[in-house]
């Protein structure tokens, strides 16, 4: 990824809206390996050109919105990843839909929060929602 990063910098510059995708699948990786700072750093970034590129009602932006939420989650950070979630769940009901398998991927971790908070009946209930959608 970071060959890529290299490349696209050179071939579109910082600002272009493939360099914030790539700058997004470097975060994704350092999140799996656990460096929760250096991935948030990069996720801003990458919303930092979405935003400015796509615009705040962007279903890329909702992306980076649901990864930096999932980084918080991962780190124990309830409350602050329910708020990104919700963000990313807000632009996709509007530019996908309430059909679209992302929103219902954004409900199903914001159950998978719920759960943590131990809210397993509200966490049941968007669980379903989710299902519903998928099927």
């Amino acid at each position: 990824h970071r060959k890529v990063l290299d490349i696209r910098l050179k071939a579109l510059g910082s600002g272009h809206a493939d360099t914030a995708l790539t700058y997004n699948n470097i975060a994704d990786v350092l999140v799996h390996q656990g460096k929760f700072d250096e991935a948030m750093a990069l996720y801003r970034k990458s919303l930092d050109i979405r935003l400015k590129e796509l615009g705040p009602g962007h279903a890329a932006t909702a992306d980076t919105y649901n990864n930096m939420a999932v980084a918080l989650q991962n780190q124990g950070k309830w409350e602050e990843a329910m708020v990104l979630y919700q963000k990313a769940l807000d632009i996709r009901l509007k530019a996908l839909g309430p059909d679209h398998a992302d929103t219902g991927t954004s409900y199903n971790n914001m159950a998978g929060v719920l759960e943590n908070q131990g809210e397993l009946e509200e966490a049941l209930t968007i669980h379903r929602k989710a299902l519903g959608i998928r099927l």
